[in-house]
């Protein structure tokens, strides 16, 4: 799939609540639920709500392949190596390093930990053409612990304008980075501001059934 076919939310989602479902699935949050079953409108978390209402920095963010399933990301904590942690209205849980994904909790089939390193070296570069390597370690729920090594291609698309809110639109390079590993390859988008080298918006794979997530970033 290319940016030209991408199902990219707008920032009228902002307000969306998303709605809760039914799932056997005790892993999963309502957020994932409700792409199945739409029944009610969840209730912010507290925690969530009160980040909120502090100016937390903010995502909005979509699952792809689930229609209407939307929410908003606040940031909860940032430690001393960069590495943050995201919180969703009904408990999903995001791991972000620099704008890319580095571990989801709530999803069902999450990242346990993921080593991005390479690639955010390459688009902070902004290189036309990089190889890179992408690690991801699945949360398999179970003791063994498998990591995934992939080879990773990342290339530079176009430029485009992003808006971020009414009164800004961010200049940015859209990056491509395709990642293979002989059993599995994903192909994941970064829309990296120029100047700032910020990524403001991507699409990033969770796995085979989870798969993307699209993430803006919320500029006030």
């Amino acid at each position: 799939m290319t940016h030209m076919t991408m199902r990219f939310f707008s920032l009228t989602f902002i307000g969306c609540l998303v709605l809760i479902g039914c799932s056997s699935d005790p892993n999963q949050s309502e957020f994932v639920r409700q792409a199945f079953t739409r029944n009610a409108v969840i209730e912010p978390d507290a925690e969530f709500s009160d980040l909120q209402s502090a100016g937390a920095p903010a995502y909005v963010a979509g699952l792809q392949n689930k229609e209407g399933a939307y929410t908003l990301f606040v940031r909860q904590t940032i430690n001393v190596k960069g590495e943050e942690t995201w919180i969703s209205l009904d408990h999903l849980s995001l791991g972000i390093k620099e704008g890319m994904i580095i571990a989801t909790r709530g999803f069902g089939n999450d990242i346990y930990a993921a080593d991005v390193d390479k690639t955010l070296l390459a688009l902070k570069a902004g290189h036309e053409r990089a190889i890179t390597e992408h690690f991801i370690t699945p949360l398999s729920g179970s003791s063994r612990v498998e990591r995934l090594a992939f080879r990773c291609l990342v290339t530079r698309v176009s430029r485009q304008s992003v808006p971020l809110s009414v009164s800004y639109t961010a200049d940015t390079d859209l990056f491509s980075e395709t990642c293979r590993n002989g059993q599995v390859d994903f192909q994941n988008l970064f829309w990296v501001e120029r100047g700032s080298r910020r990524i403001v918006q991507s699409r990033q794979w969770i796995s085979k059934e989870t798969g993307d997530i699209a993430l803006r970033l919320i500029v006030k």
